[in-house]
């Protein structure tokens, strides 16, 4: 936890201030194994939705699995996916943000994911293609998810994102693109329940926190009425943005260090912990 807190997140811990808007991440924040949400966080999101609070879903996933999560709980805010290289509203599927990884570098991304056979999948105009070693039946993919032997052939024109687990993609992928994309590519590495260890690879220019400043803009929010909750490196973005940051108790030492609270983990109801604290919920017994 940082040693001295911020203005703002001052204000949420004496209890001068309650959230506006949650930016919640999904994997090891809401959803825990096996991405299922508990009864207490449910609850305490449809709690803060009807008491005015906006809740947005701020994800690595792509959109159509992150509005299954949204419609499940009634969210109705926009919802930052692809670590921010995207903003769609879930009511229409209207695009406020869509950052899209060149053709070029794209393409450069997939030969060596085909070569080396990482596990891995890139999501291209709302289809997320998924090539993996394993056997996996087509009929068990979420929404918006095909198999496919090579990534090469779905990337001619760009894409939105990559992501690759193992970790085989974990130690070799950075080293085998370099730094001819430096300028170009948000590469982020790091480990989470769903995918450990992880790269994530989105436009250089997309993070949470930029995307999260402009879900604040289009809805009227000032940033430091925003809590900003999640666990792994990319979130941190959203939560130097945030008025107050927390991480879960489940989130690396290194994340830890650089927010104002750590609560609760993703299996102890850290979410509802969160929102009933700072978001001015009554408690449920």
């Amino acid at each position: 936890m940082a040693a001295e807190p911020r203005a703002a997140a001052a204000a949420y811990l004496d209890g001068r201030r309650t959230a506006r808007l949650v930016a919640l991440d999904l994997d090891g924040t809401l959803l825990e194994r096996g991405n299922v949400v508990s009864e207490a966080n449910s609850a305490a999101v449809r709690d803060a939705s009807a008491a005015g609070v906006q809740i947005v879903i701020a994800t690595s996933r792509w959109y159509a699995l992150a509005k299954r999560t949204a419609d499940l709980l009634g969210i109705t805010s926009p919802i930052i996916c692809h670590n921010g290289a995207s903003v769609r509203t879930p009511v229409d599927g209207a695009r406020l943000l869509d950052l899209t990884l060149p053709a070029e570098a794209a393409r450069a991304i997939a030969a060596v994911a085909d070569e080396a056979r990482y596990e891995s999948m890139v999501t291209v105009d709302d289809v997320t293609h998924l090539m993996s070693r394993r056997q996996i039946d087509p009929a068990r993919l979420p929404a918006g998810m095909v198999t496919t032997d090579r990534l090469s052939p779905h990337v001619i024109a760009g894409a939105q994102a990559f992501l690759f687990f193992g970790q085989d993609a974990f130690d070799g992928l950075p080293k085998q693109l370099g730094h001819a994309y430096d300028e170009v590519l948000n590469v982020a590495t790091g480990y989470s329940e769903t995918f450990p260890p992880y790269v994530n690879i989105v436009r250089a220019a997309a993070d949470k926190g930029r995307a999260l400043l402009l879900v604040c803009d289009h809805l009227g929010v000032a940033p430091d009425d925003v809590v900003a909750i999640g666990d792994a490196a990319p979130d941190l973005e959203m939560m130097r943005v945030a008025g107050l940051s927390i991480a879960m108790g489940n989130a690396p030492a290194d994340v830890q260090a650089q927010v104002d609270v750590v609560g609760p983990g993703n299996r102890e109801d850290g979410v509802a912990w969160a929102l009933r604290r700072f978001a001015a919920l009554t408690p449920r017994d």
